[in-house]
């Protein structure tokens, strides 16, 4: 079992996860987070909520009232604005295609990494349409 990033919305305070896995974004976690930082935009873990992974790894149960770790990931759990998160991967995603960066050593996750990124693009574009939050969950 791998570990993986799912991108979510926040709206209302009910979370709606796109329940895709994103290996080839946790992998190279790092290094979007170093790009991110050197573009001056929201860094990329910081949109990163372990929430989930908390819950899988751990014995305890969810607090009093909540039925899944959705609910205390919408409470608890870390967000960013849906239009930092619009800015962040459209800068990040246009700076790696137009660099041509390189994702691994031997291989090159490059159109792997742009492919998820796009992907969650479409998630943040959502939460910012709709004035809510956004964020990737790390799923174990």
């Amino acid at each position: 079992m791998s570990t993986v990033l799912w991108a979510n919305v926040l709206i209302d305070g009910k979370v709606d996860s796109d329940e895709s896995d994103k290996y080839a974004l946790y992998k190279y976690t790092k290094k979007l987070d170093e790009i991110s930082k050197s573009l001056n935009v929201v860094g990329f873990k910081a949109a990163q909520d372990i929430t989930e992974m908390q819950c899988n790894i751990s014995d305890d149960d969810l607090p009093e009232g909540m039925e899944s770790t959705d609910e205390l990931m919408a409470k608890e759990g870390v967000w960013i604005s849906g239009s930092e998160a619009v800015e962040m991967l459209e800068i990040i995603i246009s700076h790696i295609t137009e660099k041509g960066v390189r994702f691994g050593l031997l291989g090159n996750d490059h159109e792997e990494v742009v492919r998820e990124l796009k992907e969650s693009l479409l998630v943040a574009k959502r939460a910012k349409s709709e004035n809510g939050a956004f964020n990737f969950s790390v799923v174990m």
